[in-house]
């Protein structure tokens, strides 16, 4: 199990002896699962139908389907209704004899009544019909989906790679944060040394202090924490785009944290480094179903 595109194109041209049929998918990033239906006026009664299979399989994403379908076999057959002939024969005859209308009655005057021919479905061909189609979309949904597995196999390819970056960066700033107290203590005395006061208990209180506010050892173990969180994720969870962005939104929290916390310009260049890498983690997840 891996991490899915929400990116994917499906395409399948096949028939049998009730039709011939053409089905084209294709499928974008999406909040939500959003689809949209195109098809023969004749197969609308399907469209639910159609739209919660391809839900269950492809979960999330905007899908658009196209489907073009020709007949090989008659669905309906017209049915003559015979009383609604002999009443309209009746009211016409009654009305050439009392109004005096001269002419002979014809079938094109019956033809003008639209309630004297009506259609049934012809055995099961609508049943069989509908279960074809819906084999057809699964079929084109499966060759999409397969499509989707292997883009969502890129993006996490990038991710994780990404993910290394940021472990280094850590790593970085675990080393760049050695010395703070000697920091702080340094730049307390130069503040204490151009006043000309000598205060040397003053300022290793407050070079303490500075150095005990500015400790990122549990960013530090946090950001370890979420990037394992962030690659088990990807190998074990199928639908895992929205966790993800979580994710993504609690490791770029840490290092927030961590450049607050710190006055090193050298640390300071490091969560910049590690942010503009998560915002690009980030634009990635958005597409992973």
């Amino acid at each position: 199990m891996t991490a899915k595109s929400m990116t994917g194109y499906g395409k399948i041209i096949t028939g049998n002896e009730l039709c011939d049929i053409k089905v084209e998918m294709k499928s974008v990033n999406s909040r939500y699962f959003d689809c949209n239906v195109r098809m023969p006026r004749l197969f609308n009664f399907m469209e639910m139908s159609l739209k919660n299979v391809l839900k269950d399989i492809l979960v999330r994403g905007k899908v658009d389907v196209n489907i073009d379908l020709k007949l090989k076999k008659q669905q309906y057959r017209p049915v003559l209704r015979q009383d609604a002939v002999e009443s309209y024969l009746n009211v016409l005859t009654e009305l050439k004899e009392k109004f005096g209308v001269h002419g002979k009655i014809s079938l094109e005057h019956l033809l003008n009544f639209n309630d004297i021919l009506e259609t049934e479905e012809t055995d099961d061909l609508g049943q069989r019909l509908s279960e074809f189609v819906i084999e057809c979309i699964k079929k084109c949904a499966a060759e999409l989906d397969e499509m989707r597995t292997l883009e969502g196999k890129n993006l996490a390819d990038d991710i994780k790679s990404r993910l290394d970056t940021i472990s280094g960066i850590a790593a970085d700033i675990d080393k760049n944060r050695e010395g703070v107290y000697e920091y702080w203590r340094e730049k307390f005395a130069k503040r204490m040394a151009d006043f000309g006061v000598d205060a040397e208990e003053k300022i290793v209180q407050e070079a303490a202090v500075m150095a005990e506010k500015a400790d990122i050892s549990e960013e530090i173990t946090r950001i370890a924490s979420h990037g394992e969180q962030f690659r088990r994720i990807i190998d074990t969870e199928h639908e895992n785009g929205k966790k993800l962005d979580f994710m993504c939104q609690e490791l770029n929290r840490e290092f927030n944290t961590i450049g607050s916390k710190s006055g090193k310009t050298a640390i300071i260049n490091n969560v910049v480094q590690a942010k503009s890498e998560i915002e690009k983690i980030r634009e990635q997840v958005q597409n992973l179903v």
